[in-house]
C-alpha cells in the first residue's frame, strides 16, 4: 500500500506500508509517472519506514524508474529506519542508479532538510 502526495513546488511525498509486491510497484510506477507528467523537474521524499517486505522485481522496477527520470530529478530522499535488510536492499538500488541527488536518511526531518523544505509539515 502507498500514497503519493503533492506537497508543493514540484515536491512530492510517497508513503509506503506493508508488503510491496510487483503489482504494487507497477501501480506506483504508473501513479508516479502521472504525477510528474509535464514537469521539467521534481523532488521526492520516499518514506519506507513502514515497509515490511519488498520483492526483488519491485526493486528492479523502481531502479528502472529512477534511471529513466534522473535528468528531471532535483533530489530524492529515502526514509528507512529500523529495517536493516530493507536499508541494504535500497543501498543496492541507489548504487545501481548512481546519482548525487539521492540519499538514504533515517528520519523524515533529515529528508526534508536534504530537499530544502524543512518548513513543510508532513503528517
Amino acid at each position: 500500500m502507498y500514497k503519493i502526495e503533492d506537497i508543493g513546488d514540484n515536491n512530492f511525498f510517497l508513503k509506503a506500508r506493508g508488503n510491496f509486491p510487483l503489482k504494487a510497484a507497477q501501480r506506483l510506477k504508473d501513479d508516479f509517472l502521472e504525477k510528474i507528467e509535464g514537469l521539467e523537474h521534481f523532488s521526492f521524499i520516499i518514506d519506507l519506514s513502514d515497509i515490511i517486505l519488498i520483492s526483488l522485481e519491485s526493486l528492479e522496477m523502481l531502479l528502472d524508474l529512477l534511471k529513466q527520470n534522473n535528468e528531471r530529478l532535483g533530489k530524492s530522499a529515502y526514509v528507512i529506519r529500523n529495517n536493516p535488510p530493507l536499508g541494504e536492499e535500497f543501498k543496492f538500488v541507489i548504487d545501481k542508479a548512481k546519482s548525487p541527488k539521492r540519499k538514504i536518511v533515517d528520519t523524515l526531518e533529515k529528508a526534508k532538510e536534504w530537499l530544502g523544505i524543512s518548513d513543510i509539515i508532513i503528517e
